[in-house]
């Protein structure tokens, strides 16, 4: 089986959802339950039987709610239920009654949940996505849903499933599934009804059934997302769908010979068209490592992140699959491709284009939740600045879940009744983005893990294999 790299590449991509009881209204209504005695981040234990309130006491908080980086220092962080309630300088601050305490210590920075705007979450994933929450992943994208989908999500809504916080596309919405405008119309009117969060293009589609597409998509208000369709222009694409969701799609319609020149110039054309684009920087670095070759996927396999994946899976990444089933003689294009998406980035940030951290896990072998932490470290390997690679990871997905899925939708940001998504460093991750690697504790809509609690997350996925 040979594919070119438009093709193979073309093959990865993801989703996220909600239920049709839950339609554009979000998950920002769930309460939590908190444990009864909590482990603080220095080690100490409070106890505080019955409350459902925590105190994050001297932390730095860095709130990700400006185009700039700041600090504030030395606060106190009070959540009650799923919502950050307030956030106050620790001096002179009276803590309630009967909170949980969670110490800082003065040294410790409190950040926003990290998000992965693209996923597959596939048959099983249940038991997977406790390594989401253990790497700090609060929030996932799924982009290629079918009503277990749904279903997971509500389970994730009542708490029954401890996961991320999940939007979902619906299928794929492209040839042959998708052949005429009628079609297009039909899918995304089921789409919305059904629940879905996002409609998702795969491949090719026709120019008029794309554009029946995006008219339905604005008039029943679901977001259209996906590849760029190979067969349209880019000028074509900049006019419809509000993301890309592979940066390395946008070689295939704009610069087909990566040529640098023209960089600065289709960059502005992306922004002014308003359109974002999630990375997926290390998912193409994945494929390189495969193609042509099953010593780069075992490669892979043997990582320690990979450790964590059940046998089932792993045996069926280990099995030949559409990289390691193309010419190896292909690897060097794939190597070019891979080293022009640094520049290709640098010009979207400095063009102000929107950016979505994403991964494509799901796909062999991209690991839930460590593939964040690969995708975070390429982006700064790729030049831009730490705190561009975090609002990529966390405000923008909730700034693009408002913006198209749910204006209600409250996550990304340390701030006043923020859902309580939240990461605790040793570090500040501006100035060293590997605190993120092992972080202190997690607390996700408002239940708090600590450390402790995070590796026994690990050694139960690792155990269950």
């Amino acid at each position: 089986m040979k594919l070119t790299p438009k093709d193979t590449v073309g093959l990865l991509l993801v989703v996220g959802t909600l239920s049709a009881l839950y339609v554009h209204i979000g998950p920002e209504g769930h309460a939590a339950k908190h444990p009864s005695t909590v482990p603080d981040a220095g080690g100490s234990i409070t106890t505080a039987v019955g409350s459902n309130t925590v105190a994050f006491v001297n932390v730095n908080v860095l709130p990700m709610d400006r185009d700039r980086a700041r600090v504030l220092h030395n606060q106190v962080v009070i959540v009650e239920g799923d919502f950050v309630r307030s956030i106050s300088p620790v001096e002179g601050f009276d803590l309630p009654n009967d909170v949980l305490i969670i110490k800082g210590g003065g040294t410790k920075y409190l950040v926003p949940g990290l998000t992965d705007a693209h996923v597959h979450l596939e048959e099983g994933a249940e038991q997977l996505l406790k390594l989401f929450v253990a790497k700090g992943v609060t929030t996932v994208f799924n982009l290629e849903g079918e009503q277990r989908h749904l279903d997971l999500r509500e389970r994730i809504f009542s708490g029954e499933v401890v996961g991320p916080t999940m939007y979902t596309s619906g299928p794929f919405t492209n040839e042959p599934r998708i052949g005429t405008p009628q079609e297009a119309e039909a899918a995304v009117r089921q789409q919305a009804l059904l629940g879905y969060d996002f409609v998702k293009i795969h491949g090719n589609i026709s120019a008029d059934a794309y554009r029946r597409m995006i008219d339905v998509g604005e008039e029943v208000g679901i977001p259209i997302v996906g590849h760029a369709p190979k067969n349209l222009s880019l000028s074509h694409v900049l006019g419809g769908q509000v993301s890309i969701v592979h940066a390395e799609e946008l070689i295939y319609t704009g610069f087909p010979m990566l040529e640098e020149s023209n960089l600065e110039v289709v960059a502005s054309q992306i922004a002014a068209a308003g359109m974002w684009v999630t990375t997926t920087v290390s998912t193409l670095e994945n494929n390189e490592t495969q193609w042509g070759t099953i010593d780069g996927l075992e490669e892979r396999l043997a990582s320690r992140a990979a450790s964590y994946i059940p046998q089932s899976l792993r045996d069926r990444w280990a099995a030949p699959n559409n990289y390691t089933d193309n010419y190896a003689s292909e690897r060097p294009q794939i190597g070019r491709m891979l080293d022009f998406l640094q520049p290709m980035l640098r010009a979207l940030g400095d063009a102000d284009v929107l950016m979505l951290a994403g991964t494509d896990t799901g796909k062999p072998v991209m690991v839930p939740g460590f593939a964040l932490i690969e995708e975070i470290e390429a982006l700064a390997d790729a030049g831009l600045t730490s705190f561009d690679v975090l609002t990529a990871a966390t405000s923008n997905a909730g700034r693009f879940v408002r913006e198209f899925v749910d204006a209600n939708a409250s996550f990304g940001t340390v701030t006043r009744n923020a859902r309580a998504d939240l990461i605790l460093l040793d570090g500040n991750p501006v100035v060293d983005l590997s605190q993120l690697e092992t972080p202190s504790g997690v607390m996700l809509r408002g239940k708090w893990y600590d450390r402790d609690a995070l590796d026994r997350m690990l050694a139960e996925v690792e155990l269950s294999r």
